[in-house]
């Protein structure tokens, strides 16, 4: 059962990510104290595409593999960019005009861009999940990429409840909320896209 083991290491690896993405939506968006339901919204989707992409990546194979490694960081950032960048904007308004300073409402778009932005660079790990893992039959492969979800799914609503309390803690201030998703965001951007360039690696 060694490769159930790794395939939640993997998975709690993969989910990293989703976790500063999740603390941000915590911190910034807007009435996700009153309806709950979108925080399993927010991390069900998160749990989806880390699970469906790696997925994708691995019936592709390695046909598609060159593509994939060429442009899905490009992807990745550039969406986190867009993302970051009018967060961040957002955040710098609201300290100059206060009077308009307001949290990111609750928007399924949004979410669903952050949950592509975030695991489009999973349709490479899905071709060598068979490596990482260690599988010897192909259905190990498959629970792999659910027990990725569920990591994913449980991480990301860690995540949400720890930018609430963060947020509590900026008493209102929401301005310097989205300041640091914006942040956050792009750093999340910037390292993605180093790691396709292979300038870091972790």
């Amino acid at each position: 059962m060694a490769w159930l083991l790794r395939s939640f290491i993997f998975g709690i690896a993969l989910a990293m990510d989703c976790l500063a993405l999740s603390i941000t939506d915590g911190l910034t968006m807007d009435g996700l104290s009153e309806k709950k339901r979108r925080m399993f919204f927010i991390a069900g989707v998160f749990a989806l595409f880390q699970g469906l992409f790696p997925l994708i990546g691995y019936l592709l194979g390695e046909a598609f593999s060159e593509f994939i490694d060429k442009y899905d960081h490009w992807i990745g950032f550039g969406l986190l960019l867009l993302i970051g960048g009018k967060m961040l904007f957002e955040g710098i308004k609201g300290i100059v005009k206060p009077e308009e300073r307001k949290m990111i409402p609750f928007s399924i778009k949004t979410v669903l861009i952050q949950g592509v932005a975030d695991s489009i660079d999973a349709l490479a790990i899905g071709i060598t999940v068979t490596a990482n893992i260690q599988a010897t039959e192909v259905y190990q492969v498959y629970v792999c990429f659910a027990v990725i979800a569920i990591c994913t799914f449980a991480i990301s609503l860690l995540g949400l409840v720890a930018g609430k309390w963060i947020s509590k803690a900026l008493k209102g201030h929401y301005e310097i909320s989205e300041i640091i998703g914006g942040v956050v965001l792009i750093a999340l951007g910037v390292i993605l896209l180093l790691e396709g360039l292979n300038v870091i690696a972790w």
